[in-house]
């Protein structure tokens, strides 16, 4: 299926910001390469908004810097400054998800800032271990009706770590599913009609759960990000997020490719609706204010090598910017961490 491609437009749209004036290594806390160039030698992370001085230290060294700071009570960049990077509350929260903490401003002007993020005051709040229950979730599951078989596999795996299923099966023939159906797991039937956007919607509208996660037939959870579901649900819902973003690793003929963290907004409010035909995403993403990069795991997207050049070809078909060959040339070339 198609990619829920990430942009963050309070923070400007990265889609074309890897170039060699920003490229950098990976990030500390979300594994992405580009930067936006904030003056003075300081770059930022176009996904997660983390701030990097000239000279910093290496990024594993920045990464247990986060997470020691995470582990206690209180965050505070302003009276504590790190030496060689910083970032706003919103920020916080996003690498408080990598590390398993939750964040709370720990005054209004934080209260303030998290609310309408600018990126601009650095962050101080209060931490606490993420939930371990939180509230329903389904997992809807789209596909075709030749992936069936896998289908089935994944349902009768997952089911039991969520309150509902629903499958979606690209047909118009609804004996393909007959049978399958059984308590809180339904199997539908219905034409993806070129318009990626429009499937994940119907099962949007099939959701009965206040949160739904979606995944396509291809697709799996590593097992961090399913332990994480319950606690990054209760914890959106405590901020008042409607969609939340993971990375997705992308294994190639079962090779890891540098195709990462090649984020996708998959865990949504049953409320939230997608647009954009294929690179289809859910509409709250385009806003800080009600959603979140949370890289507490990740997706596993299993891909044929073959497979790769003929996808892209087909979402040129469906949309003008349908192509991008740069997530082509990613997906065929091999995972580097720098």
């Amino acid at each position: 299926m198609a990619d829920v491609v990430s942009e963050l437009p309070l923070r400007d749209d990265h889609r074309h910001a890897h170039d060699p004036d920003t490229a950098m290594t990976r990030c500390a806390i979300c594994g992405n390469r580009a930067r936006h160039d904030r003056g003075d030698g300081v770059r930022e992370c176009t996904h997660c908004g983390l701030r990097y001085s000239a000279g910093h230290r290496a990024m594993d060294a920045i990464a247990a810097d986060t997470a020691d700071r995470l582990a206690a009570p209180l965050v505070d960049l302003i009276a504590h400054p790190p030496q060689d990077w910083t970032c706003a509350i919103a920020t916080l929260r996003i690498a408080g998800y990598r590390f398993g903490r939750a964040i709370r401003p720990a005054d209004a002007a934080q209260a303030a800032e998290l609310a309408d993020p600018t990126g601009t005051l650095p962050a101080a709040a209060l931490t606490a271990p993420l939930p371990v229950d939180g509230p329903a979730i389904t997992l809807g599951i789209m596909g075709r009706v030749s992936e069936l078989r896998a289908i089935r596999r994944l349902v009768d795996r997952l089911t039991p770590h969520f309150a509902k299923v629903r499958v979606l099966i690209d047909s118009d023939d609804e004996t393909v599913v007959a049978g399958l159906s059984r308590p809180d797991v339904e199997y539908l039937t219905h034409p993806l009609g070129q318009d990626f956007s429009a499937q994940r919607n119907r099962l949007q509208g099939a959701c009965e759960t206040p949160w739904q996660l979606q995944l396509d037939a291809d697709e799996d959870l590593d097992p961090a990000m399913l332990a994480a579901l319950p606690g990054l649900a209760a914890d959106a819902d405590a901020h008042g997020l409607r969609s939340l973003a993971f990375p997705r690793s992308n294994l190639v003929d079962g090779v890891r490719s540098d195709h990462w963290p090649d984020v996708q907004y998959r865990l949504n409010r049953a409320e939230v609706r997608f647009s954009g035909v294929v690179h289809e995403r859910p509409n709250p993403s385009r806003d800080w204010r009600h959603s979140a990069l949370a890289p507490a795991g990740a997706i596993l997207h299993r891909l044929d090598g073959a497979h790769v050049p003929a996808r892209t070809s087909r979402y040129a078909a469906m949309a003008a910017d349908g192509a991008r060959p740069a997530d082509e040339a990613a997906l065929l070339r091999p995972f580097s961490a720098d």
